[in-house]
């Protein structure tokens, strides 16, 4: 059974149990039920279009994704096809974006949070209906995706004029979707990454420059550099459940020193206690990014809260480092997605096979394999490719996949060929929701959930 709701110029509907509010000229609706302390919700606000165009849903998208991109990130844009919407143009918006937000205490358990917000211009005026969910608890075709698809416009007679009229600045166009699709697309190169806490790394007695190492996003403490021969040899201790007493004497002894890891006499600081009980029970996922120079960025999951250590050549030493510090559980996916620079980008449908010579020549030479033949496929592999892998306890790859600066993800596959892979996009089953997928199955096993 389900509940009818009405704006002013359009309606939708949520079910019955929902709880109801309308105020400021916005309806919104919020679930009976809560996961980590977070309700599902959704809400309607509505604008008035004075001069319909064309381009209106676009330009009313991007300002939409300007301002969602200030504190989430933007995992994709879609144009849906609708007849509802205006002649001119009969399609819909849907921005998909993930957030793990701050709660009270740097360990809190911050439940991941999809928000998903449709946009549809009907008459003169634009409906935005915006769903916020734990990313947990949503699923393909469930009752949150069924909410927004049935946004729909109230039959003329019915509509009234909306408080507020849209505002939007000068549309900046994807010239090559325009043309694929023959409709205006946004620029979606452009948007500017979420405004992070700043993760400088830290130590009280630190003498290199801060910024030797680069930024690890999304942490929820400072960030500690040491080389990476320091933090192996404390990686052993704490494995071992020792104490650094033996090794206080050395280079590797005063480093863990200086990083605030280990007390002159040998004892583990309240940190090095921290980052011990992470390294002797946490279960590990890493992320590999073959780069120039390659990251490795591991997690080490123990419970609500994660340690993550990046590990990094320094550009002024040329010397291998790493930095570590600590981020909620919940958080890891959004981690992943800022440090492998994730921008959303039009969809793409294609697949093909390349051989590993013919893979080997495109990371090396940037020369395209001869298999991309088709539109997608053309101009995906036009761009530079910068090979990714998600990885289980044992180094095992749970996603691997090629990054490009322009036109978004793949996902290689190995096929029963040893010498073949298969390079796919497709939208069904967008690379963003396979990443959070995957990385949130690794924490689930990893925190024991």
């Amino acid at each position: 059974m389900n509940l009818t709701l009405t704006g002013t110029c359009f309606a939708f509907d949520v079910p019955a149990t929902w709880t109801v509010e309308t105020k400021d000229g916005m309806v919104t609706a919020t679930s009976d039920e809560s996961v980590a302390g977070f309700s599902p919700d959704v809400v309607l606000r509505e604008w008035q279009v004075k001069r319909p165009t064309r381009s209106s849903l676009a330009r009313a998208s991007w300002a939409n994704l300007r301002e969602i991109s200030r504190e989430k990130t933007v995992l994709h844009v879609e144009a849906i096809p609708d007849r509802k919407a205006n002649s001119d143009i009969r399609e819909r918006r849907r921005l998909w974006a993930f957030s793990a937000p701050d709660v009270a205490g740097s360990d809190a358990e911050s439940p991941g949070l999809l928000t998903i917000r449709d946009l549809l211009v009907a008459g003169k005026a634009l409906a935005e209906l915006t769903v916020t969910v734990p990313w947990r608890t949503w699923r393909r075709g469930g009752v949150h995706e069924t909410i927004l698809d049935g946004l729909r416009p109230l039959p003329r007679k019915e509509r009234g004029i909306p408080r507020e009229a849209l505002t939007a600045d000068a549309l900046l166009c994807d010239e090559w979707a325009d043309r694929r699709d023959d409709a205006p697309r946004e620029n979606l190169e452009i948007l500017e990454p979420p405004e992070l806490r700043p993760v400088i790394p830290h130590s009280p007695w630190r003498t290199e420059p801060a910024e030797t190492a680069p930024a690890i996003p999304c942490l929820s403490t400072e960030v500690v550099e040491l080389p990476k021969k320091a933090f192996n040899a404390f990686d052993g201790l704490a494995l071992l459940g020792r104490s650094a007493k033996n090794a206080m004497l050395t280079y590797t002894g005063w480093k863990l020193a200086r990083a605030g890891l280990a007390g002159w006499d040998g004892v583990a600081t309240e940190l090095g206690a921290r980052v011990a009980r992470h390294l002797q029970n946490g279960r590990h996922m890493a992320l590999q990014v073959k780069s120039s120079p390659p990251k490795l960025l591991t997690f080490w999951i123990d419970g609500p809260s994660a340690l993550a250590v990046l590990s990094f050549i320094c550009p002024r030493t040329n010397s291998d480092r790493s930095a570590l510090g600590f981020c909620p559980t919940e958080r890891i996916p959004r981690v992943l997605l800022e440090l492998i620079g994730f921008h959303p980008a039009w969809e793409m449908r294609f697949r093909y096979t390349v051989t590993r010579h013919e893979l080997l020549a495109k990371l090396l030479a940037d020369i395209p394999p001869g298999a991309a033949t088709q539109r997608d496929a053309v101009a995906f592999s036009a761009q530079r490719w910068v090979p990714m892998s998600l990885l289980g306890p044992e180094g095992e790859p749970a996603l691997t996949w090629v990054m490009t600066p322009h036109r978004g993800a793949a996902i290689l596959r190995n096929r029963a060929d040893a010498n073949e892979i298969t390079v796919t996009s497709n939208p069904r089953r967008p690379f963003w929701e396979l990443l959070l997928e995957a990385s949130t199955r690794l924490i689930q096993e990893g925190s024991g959930s």
